[in-house]
């Protein structure tokens, strides 16, 4: 399996609501792209600082997306999809900002 974690950030003048509902959008217009077995988005709620190691200082971070993909050839279906492309073009009119990152299951 393959995930793919994103960090979102908002852009400056947008409000949270606007966010919120283009956040929605975005994760109904997931529905039906080649290769992409699941995707989930949550938006932060709020930012801990009670941790048991020391803290990280990032900047602001608004919501987390994941994209699963049950194998290589999935993912590249996935990028090579006309329909992948429209949902990333979504994805610039309300994402500021972002940090991906491909993980690999230890478990």
């Amino acid at each position: 399996m393959i995930r793919i974690v994103y960090l979102l950030v908002k852009p400056e003048t947008m409000t949270d609501e606007t966010f919120r509902q283009e956040c929605v959008r975005h994760f109904q217009m997931s529905e039906g792209i080649p290769g992409l077995h699941k995707y989930e988005v949550r938006l932060v709620a709020e930012n801990p600082a009670d941790t048991h190691v020391p803290y990280l200082e990032v900047g602001a971070v608004h919501a987390i997306g994941e994209c699963w993909f049950q194998s290589p050839e999935d993912y590249q279906l996935y990028m090579e999809s006309s329909v992948r492309k429209a949902w990333f073009e979504h994805g610039k009119t309300f994402i500021g900002k972002l940090k991906p990152f491909v993980t690999e299951a230890l478990v």
